[in-house]
């Protein structure tokens, strides 16, 4: 099942029981709970804490993104766990466009008529040769091996969050470990270099731009992790974004494919001239705002600008 093109194509009610069914899992898995972290289109809700009028709407997700420990795939009591709970909540396996059933992808009715889906990812190099492809786990339930996902382990933020359960089981409160804005920002980066899903774009560029300190903080948020341990993966997160988002000798990065994808994503594809410039205007804008976080130096130093 592809993505939709547009921002029109998402709805809110999907977002919010996206969010019901997080929170139901993780009451459902005991200590396991924290083995799990979320990326993906949902994490914009955790990091952008502002809301309209204050900020622009998100566009929301039908995903359910969460990156799970190895030791937990591997662990018999909690692997049973988790397979029980998936089950237990009502999911089926999703199929892939060619109608494949995916072990790593499962959906469940939100009653909008639009599928909840929950995808689970890891990071195991070692086995899977750091391509993305399913791991090979005995039983129902496997995950989508995401080089660098494991990154989130480390760069990652921590909020209570409440909803109602699934099931009409009352209303519960757990803590979510989520992707902070370097780790989700390189994530779909790397997501949008595989793909091209517009949607990818318009998530990362309203987190950068809407996100508490806007750019000016994520530039020092950036500066500090290429300190860390991740370096490398970030310098090649931001080499993307440099290719697909700014200038070089040969085009102005706003006629770049990520700025587009942006533009198109949110303002839509009509031919009308008010429309046109609207997109131009927004890709000029998004090129301008990668280009601050990547700074005079470029990604490939070890420090922003």
């Amino acid at each position: 099942m592809s993505k939709p093109a547009t921002k029109d194509g998402y709805d809110a009610r999907v977002t919010e029981n996206c969010e019901r069914v997080l929170v139901t899992l993780l009451s459902r898995l005991g200590p396991w709970k924290d083995s799990i972290y979320l990326i993906g289109g949902l994490a914009p809700r955790y990091l952008v804490p502002d809301r309209p009028p204050a900020v622009p709407a998100h566009a929301g997700t039908g995903d359910v993104d969460i990156v799970v420990e190895l030791q937990m795939l591997a662990n018999t009591d909690a692997y049973r766990t988790l397979e029980d709970n998936i089950k237990e909540l009502g999911f089926e396996r999703a199929e892939n466009e060619k109608g494949e059933k995916q072990s790593w992808r499962w959906r469940t009715e939100t009653g909008t008529g639009i599928p909840a889906i929950l995808e689970l990812l890891a990071d195991d190099p070692e086995t899977s040769g750091g391509k993305v492809q399913p791991l090979p786990v005995e039983g129902n339930v496997s995950a989508l091996n995401i080089p660098h996902a494991s990154m989130v382990f480390d760069h990652h933020h921590t909020q209570e969050i409440r909803a109602e359960l699934i099931g009409e089981d009352g209303v519960a409160i757990e803590t979510l470990r989520y992707a902070d804005l370097v780790a989700f920002t390189c994530l779909k980066a790397f997501a949008f270099e595989h793909r091209r899903a517009r949607k990818d774009s318009h998530d990362l560029v309203y987190c950068i731009e809407h996100g508490p300190g806007g750019i000016e903080a994520a530039v020092i948020e950036f500066r500090s992790a290429l300190d860390g341990k991740h370096a490398a993966a970030i310098k090649k997160a931001l080499a993307i974004l440099e290719r697909r988002f700014t200038d070089d000798a040969r085009t102005e990065g706003y006629l770049k494919d990520g700025p587009v994808a942006v533009a198109k994503f949110e303002l839509g594809e009509d031919d009308d001239d008010e429309v046109r410039e609207a997109r131009t205007l927004r890709q000029r804008y998004v090129s301008e705002l990668i280009g601050k976080l990547m700074g005079a130096s470029g990604p490939g130093r070890t420090e922003l600008s």
